[in-house]
């Protein structure tokens, strides 16, 4: 896919950057970008999304309030593009197997013997690891065993991203970005009460299935939303199941399970993001089946990585928002530090577990 990224300058006698990339979805077109421009920004973790009457992704950076615009492009209709693309594509096949020929090369060659006393090679990091928790953290059904994958190796199944086009601009040229989203009304104390009270759960007081459902109502006491939902990565890391949840559908939901990378809950978990969406159903990456089965409209979503360390556990996932149409930065920093925290928990309960 084809997306066009304005990032704009933060110095307004700057310039803007406008990068076409050849991308898998518009977060990693989005930080292809950044990386490109060299800005510290590349590793942004927690953004709110608008989808707008032109089919532009208005994408906010919860904490710098900084708006980036991406625009599919269709290659049909920007012919300039499709060559540009045709020739990186050619270009990173031709690096591929100059690579591939140099491995043959080298391979070919006859060993090297090895020293007297070779040194224990490191395991190969796979991206799918089970650290499932003993049997004591299972419900009669087994839904608490928890399982993770690394961010970085999930990252690596993708495609990579290649820059086609790159412009430049002046920022005083441009109109002025607005935010599409209503006026800021949350209290930042929202953050302060969270941080005192997400300490519980370090306090050994609670088992795996009191803190899953203490975060669960953290979450939505201090978020106001209609339904939410916590879910754990299954054993090898390729699905996401849900644990526990609350709103109109809560017991149906308990059933379906989440690939991987699919809908927005697993983007987030696959990017180790968090993401706030206005419009759900404007949303290409809006996971349907769940919704349509259940017959339960979904609008706003807030979806937070249960992770620590590069690893994620699942996500914590808030919908439909009350008192308003979309979750605000404050909620969505909010949730984010829920999730980190209670990663937190489950990481170290699993190497006091494992005695690592």
């Amino acid at each position: 896919m084809l997306y066009e990224v304005l990032i704009p300058s933060s110095d307004p006698n700057g310039y803007d950057e406008t990068i076409t990339v050849d991308a898998t979805n518009w977060m990693v077109a989005l930080k292809s970008g950044l990386e490109r421009t060299g800005e510290p920004e590349a590793d942004i973790r927690n953004v709110m999304c608008d989808i707008k009457d032109d089919n532009s992704i208005h994408v906010t950076d919860a904490m710098t309030r900084r708006v980036f615009i991406l625009r599919e492009v269709d290659p049909e209709e920007d012919e300039e593009v499709e060559t540009l693309r045709k020739q990186a594509a050619e270009a990173a096949e031709a690096e591929r197997k100059a690579a591939e020929e140099a491995a043959l090369k080298a391979a070919a060659e006859p060993p090297t013997p090895p020293p007297a006393q070779a040194p224990e090679q490191p395991a190969v990091e796979s991206a799918h690891s089970d650290t499932s928790p003993s049997d004591s953290w299972l419900g009669e059904d087994g839904r608490m065993r928890v399982g993770s994958a690394s961010i970085e190796a999930l990252q690596r199944e993708e495609e990579p991203a290649r820059v086609v086009r790159s412009e430049r601009r002046k920022t005083s040229e441009r109109e002025p970005v607005q935010i599409g989203r209503a006026a800021e009304t949350v209290s930042e104390n929202i953050l302060e009460d969270i941080f005192l009270e997400v300490q519980s759960i370090h306090e050994n007081t609670m088992d795996m299935e009191q803190v899953v459902n203490f975060v669960m109502e953290l979450a939505m006491s201090k978020v106001p939303a209609e339904s939410g939902a916590v879910l754990f990565a299954n054993s090898d890391g390729r699905e996401l199941y849900f644990t526990t949840a609350r709103g109109p559908k809560a017991a149906e939901v308990m059933d379906f399970r989440v690939p991987m990378g699919k809908g927005i809950v697993g983007f987030c978990a696959r990017q180790g993001v968090s993401l706030a969406i206005s419009d759900a159903q404007r949303d290409n990456r809006f996971y349907r089946e769940i919704s349509d089965a259940l017959q339960y409209p979904t609008h706003s979503i807030l979806c937070a990585p249960i992770q620590f360390e590069g690893r994620v556990y699942g996500c914590i996932e808030l919908m439909n928002r009350q008192e308003g149409s979309s979750f605000s930065s404050n909620e969505v920093n909010a949730i984010t530090y829920i999730g980190r925290q209670f990663a937190e928990y489950i990481n170290r309960l699993i190497m006091e577990r494992e005695k690592l």
